[in-house]
């Protein structure tokens, strides 16, 4: 049993380094050029968006990349990006990467957000009502 316990939090703990190689920022040779690689490991195709921050001299630039990655490519090249000007990259300074399992269920956020248009609606509603019997008092008055 522990084995087992053992066993599944091993792959627990290895799922997200799994996520995190699928796509990478790379710097070409002369510092010109990013160009971003995705690999799918899924059975569809896979609907990836990658951002790319990169240190430039004096700043920051980003680089977008979004396109559907072919059911098992592995290294395929999603963008090549040159910079603007012959701009240099001096390093990738983060990604941030967004390649969702495209047969994992759609996030429970939705749900969540009805349920909080509902209790604002609700609220407007109770809030109306208070202020057509506040203007009724009024006119009694």
């Amino acid at each position: 049993m522990k084995n087992w316990i053992g066993a599944v939090a091993m792959m627990i703990a290895a799922s997200p380094a799994v996520a995190a190689d699928v796509a990478t920022c790379t710097l070409s040779a002369d510092r010109k050029t990013v160009t971003v690689t995705a690999s799918n490991p899924y059975s569809q195709v896979m609907a990836c968006e990658v951002n790319c921050h990169m240190a430039i001299p004096n700043g920051i630039s980003t680089v977008v990349c979004v396109k559907p990655v072919p059911v098992g490519s592995k290294d395929f090249v999603m963008c090549s990006e040159p910079g603007d000007k012959g701009q240099v990259y001096t390093r990738v300074k983060e990604a941030s990467i967004n390649c969702p399992d495209p047969a994992a269920p759609p996030p429970k956020a939705e749900k969540d957000d009805d349920d909080d248009d509902a209790k604002a609606d609700e609220l407007m509603q109770k809030m109306q009502k208070q202020g057509q019997e506040m203007l009724e008092r009024m006119k009694k008055k």
